[in-house]
């Protein structure tokens, strides 16, 4: 498994959808209150992202909340093209209440980057079970006993936005634990600006290109959330929580999209790459 890979798909699935990484909020006194107005303003949809290298798309990201009367659920899912011509996909299930307690996840890295699964399970809101399985290696269970509440990287935009309008100047503290790398450590997250972006919520088909183009966008206010000393968890969120465009690394670029200009386009030009590949001639005796 070439570390390149790894890192970029980490990177990308933590935006999307958490890869795998859970967070413990400082719970004392406000946390505890604006996680209580949070839940009442979680609403089910979905999102869809382009994921391009700056000049041209190379992948394809959603994120799907669902609500029932006792619990809501996470799905997030990436695919994307990398140098070297690999390819990995990451997927994301979150479970949670409907007063949005932690109650299990499951994440899987697949393609050039996996296979990799990580999955936990909170019992009684004081113990979280691990179950953690990398390609050549012998799988791991651990169990680790929680002092507060645990949300998953991608719930902590939501609990900073819902509730109550972000404010430049905010910061908001967690203690981050990743299966991913077996460690954690204290996460500081400041509101550093607020901006419109102006972003397309629909697309036609253009039949002379034979291709999706915007057919109307619509103005979104977003907040850029920063993780202090350059970490991960830096992009712009809109009033829902929902990330809006992120740069994970250098040269990629992730940002939201009409579902058939995040995905229909993609697919359709990786189809035509497919036809238009030579085919290898048989081997001469």
């Amino acid at each position: 498994m070439r570390p390149r890979v790894v890192a970029a798909g980490a990177i990308l699935a933590l935006w999307v959808g958490g890869l795998a990484t859970l967070a413990r909020r400082q719970f004392a006194g406000g946390e505890a209150a604006r996680l209580a107005r949070a839940a009442l303003f979680v609403s089910p949809g979905a999102d869809y992202y382009e994921v391009s290298n700056g000049t041209s798309q190379i992948g394809f990201a959603s994120s799907t909340i669902d609500t029932t009367q006792t619990r809501v659920l996470i799905s997030d899912f990436v695919v994307a093209n990398v140098a070297g011509g690999a390819r990995f996909s990451a997927r994301l299930q979150v479970s949670l209440t409907r007063a949005l307690r932690l109650t299990g996840f499951c994440y899987e890295l697949g393609a050039d980057a996996g296979p990799y699964k990580a999955c936990g399970t909170v019992v009684h809101d004081t113990l979280l079970s691990l179950s953690i399985a990398a390609k050549g290696a012998r799988p791991v269970k651990r169990r680790i006993v929680l002092s507060a509440p645990l949300f998953l990287p991608t719930m902590v935009p939501m609990v900073i936005a819902l509730g109550e309008r972000p404010k430049v100047g905010q910061h908001f503290t967690y203690d981050v634990f990743d299966p991913a790398t077996d460690s954690s450590s204290m996460t500081t997250i400041a509101v550093t600006a607020e901006s419109l972006f102006v972003e397309p919520d629909s697309a036609t088909f253009d039949a002379d290109g034979q291709q999706w183009i915007v057919a109307h966008q619509d103005t979104v206010r977003a907040w850029r959330i920063e993780e202090q000393n350059g970490g991960r968890l830096t992009g712009w969120i809109d009033e829902s929580g929902r990330m809006v465009m992120a740069d994970p690394i250098a040269g990629m670029r992730m940002r939201r999209t009409a579902y058939e200009l995040a995905y229909s386009n993609w697919s359709r030009a990786n189809a035509r790459d497919a036809r238009a590949a030579p085919t290898p001639s048989p081997s001469t005796p």
